[in-house]
C-alpha cells in the first residue's frame, strides 16, 4: 500500500530528503553529503542507495526532486554547481530504484521554494504566485493556476538576470552587466554600497569597516544612517522595478520574499513596496507581499508539491 511521498533537495554541499504522508505533512527529514566527484555521477545512485536503505520504497508513491539548476518538462539542460550537463533524472533514477511505476518528477530549486510556500507555508490558498529568493544571487520562481512553471528553456522567473542598472553597470557572473543580481542580492547590496561609498562624501558608519555584509547595511539603514537608507532604497527600488514589470505580465496573487535578505522581515517589504505600488497604479491597488516561512524546508515541501 502506497503511504508516503519522498521530496528531495538536491544543493551543491547536501542533500534533504524529507518522508511525507499523502497529505503533505512532513513525518521525517534525512540527509546525506553531496558527492561531486566525477562531474557528480554519484549523487543519484548514492541517493537511491540511501533511500531503498531508510525506507521502505513499495511503500512510497511519488519521488519529486529539486536541483539548483534550469529544468524544462523533466529534464535538466545544466547544473554546474554539481557537475551536470543535460540530464533525463527521471529515466535514470527510476532505473537506480528500480521501480518503474513509481512518480518520478524534477524541477529547479528556487521554483519549488515557491511551490513549497503555496504548498504549506506563507502562500498557502493561493493559486498564483511569484517567489523571489534574494541571497547571494537572485533566484525566481513561478507558480500559475498551481502548477510550476519552467519555461522552455527552464529559465521561467530568473530575474536575477534581467537588465535594470545603467547607472553602475557592474559585471554579474553570467556574463552580462547590470543584472538586478549585482544591485539587489546580498552581494549585490555590499558592491551597491561600495560605489555609493566612492560617489559620495555623505558620513556613514559603514566608512569604518573596509570590509561588510548586506545585513550590516540593512542594519545601519534601519538605525537611520543616511547613507545606508539610500543605498537599501536604491536596491529595493531596483527590485520593485522588476516585480512591477512581473506584475504586468503575470499578476499573481502574491509576491513572496525568501533568502538571507527576508530575514530583515517587513523593513524590506515596506522598501519594495514604497517603490512598487507608483509603478502599478492606477491598475492595481494592493498586491500581497510575503516573507517566506518555510525557509529551507521549502525546497522539500516543492518537491512533495510535484508528486502529490
Amino acid at each position: 500500500m502506497k503511504k508516503y511521498n519522498l521530496g528531495i533537495d538536491i544543493g551543491g554541499t547536501s542533500i534533504k530528503i524529507g518522508l511525507f504522508d499523502l497529505d503533505g505533512n512532513l513525518i521525517q527529514i534525512d540527509g546525506l553529503k553531496t558527492n561531486k566527484n566525477n562531474r557528480g555521477e554519484h549523487i543519484l545512485p548514492e541517493i537511491a542507495d540511501h533511500i531503498k536503505k531508510k525506507f521502505n520504497i513499495d511503500e512510497v508513491r511519488g519521488i519529486g526532486i529539486g536541483v539548483p539548476g534550469p529544468v524544462a518538462k523533466n529534464m535538466i539542460f545544466s547544473c554546474v554547481n554539481l557537475g551536470w550537463g543535460q540530464k533525463d533524472i527521471v529515466k535514470e533514477f527510476k532505473e537506480l530504484i528500480g521501480d518503474s511505476n513509481i512518480i518520478v518528477r524534477v524541477a529547479n530549486d528556487a521554483n519549488l521554494a515557491a511551490a513549497g510556500e503555496i504548498y504549506k507555508g506563507v502562500a498557502s490558498g493561493y493559486i498564483n504566485a511569484f517567489m523571489v529568493t534574494l541571497g547571494t544571487g537572485i533566484g525566481g520562481g513561478v507558480i500559475i493556476d498551481g502548477r510550476v512553471v519552467d519555461g522552455i528553456n527552464g529559465v521561467a522567473g530568473e530575474i536575477g538576470h534581467t537588465y535594470i542598472d545603467d547607472l553602475f553597470n557592474l559585471d554579474c557572473n553570467c556574463g552580462k552587466k547590470g543584472c538586478l543580481e549585482t544591485v539587489a542580492s546580498a552581494t549585490g547590496i555590499v558592491r551597491l554600497a561600495k560605489e555609493y561609498l566612492k560617489i559620495s562624501d555623505k558620513p556613514s558608519k559603514l566608512r569604518r569597516y573596509p570590509e561588510f555584509s548586506a545585513k550590516k547595511v540593512i542594519d545601519f539603514a534601519k538605525a537611520g544612517d543616511e547613507l545606508a537608507t539610500e543605498i537599501i532604497d536604491k536596491s529595493m527600488e531596483y527590485l520593485a522595478r522588476v516585480l512591477a514589470k512581473v506584475t504586468y505580465i503575470i499578476n499573481p496573487d502574491i509576491f513572496i520574499i525568501g533568502g538571507g535578505i527576508s530575514n530583515a522581515g517587513n523593513f524590506i517589504i515596506d522598501k519594495i513596496t514604497k517603490f512598487y505600488y507608483p509603478l502599478v497604479v492606477p491598475f492595481i491597488s494592493h498586491t500581497n507581499f510575503e516573507i517566506a516561512t518555510l525557509g529551507n524546508e521549502a525546497g522539500m515541501f516543492g518537491a512533495c508539491y510535484l508528486v502529490k
